[in-house]
């Protein structure tokens, strides 16, 4: 056996084989203000004035922040609000999971977080998929409300559109069930999954096809069934409620902010 004095010494990882001595010095490191530069350095960044344009002339502004911090600060009427773990899924014209207005890479999606910095990422991020419009907004949501631009309460479900006029009634997903003027009323889970896409349609129709796709196959699924459903969801809402909550006959459905104005005599 080798004395220890024999035994070839183990070099460290990078370095000259038993010397210790590095080779050459580990690769640099970009910082987090390095990776934020680079982004911005990509984007044609908006002003708050200038993204209330946009959005007026019909662009996409994207609501990333979470649901806790717009509950607390407040939202962008027509705004989209989309949780950031899914944004490149849906706003990518390619993937499966896009949403309608991801029809190509043209789109104009302006992204917002409360001041401008993970927006400025998540944009960057999207030129990486070929979405070369789009941008996010200098100074995010707080710079949004200070220069006076409309604001409303939050609240708005992710993959819905804010609405300029809040409604009385939202989800509570936790507990699968809905809230009327605050209080809460259970739900069967079928009529949580009708009432999610009544809210998701932002006070568009709904059609009876699409909520009957987008529940699936259940017992006795005619087409009758969603006006069964509709009925209790009605009965369950209480008589002010359940005033917008209207039926588009020969259509569907839709869930109004505001009830709808008497047709005149």
């Amino acid at each position: 056996m080798q004395s220890p004095a024999h035994v070839r010494r183990e070099g460290l990882p990078g370095s000259d084989l038993g010397s210790g001595i590095p080779l050459s010095r580990p690769p640099a490191h970009s910082s987090i203000d390095d990776l934020l530069a680079r982004a911005r350095a990509r984007l044609d960044r908006l002003t708050p004035e200038d993204a209330a344009g946009e959005l007026a002339a019909g662009a996409l502004l994207v609501d990333v922040r979470a649901d806790l911090v717009r509950r607390a600060e407040g939202e962008i009427p027509g705004s989209l609000v989309m949780d950031r773990n899914v944004l490149e899924w849906r706003l990518d014209p390619c993937s499966a999971w896009r949403i309608e207005e991801a029809a190509d890479h043209s789109v104009r999606a302006v992204i917002m977080c409360s001041q401008g910095y993970m927006s400025s990422m998540a944009a960057a991020g999207l030129h990486d998929l070929g979405l070369m419009r789009a941008t996010d907004i200098i100074g995010g949501y707080e710079a949004w409300r200070d220069a006076g631009l409309p604001v409303v309460p939050g609240g708005t479900m992710p993959g819905s559109y804010v609405a300029s006029t809040p409604s009385p009634i939202s989800l509570d997903p936790g507990g699968q069930r809905m809230l009327v003027d605050g209080a809460p009323i259970a739900l069967t889970p079928l009529e949580f999954r009708l009432l999610t896409a009544l809210l998701r349609g932002n006070g568009r129709v709904i059609t009876r096809e699409d909520l009957r796709s987008g529940l699936g196959e259940w017992a006795g699924s005619r087409s009758r069934s969603v006006d069964l459903h509709i009925h209790r969801i009605r009965r369950k809402l209480g008589p002010r409620a359940a005033a917008l909550l209207t039926t588009e006959r020969g259509v569907g459905f839709r869930l109004r902010a505001i009830p709808r104005r008497a047709d005149p005599a």
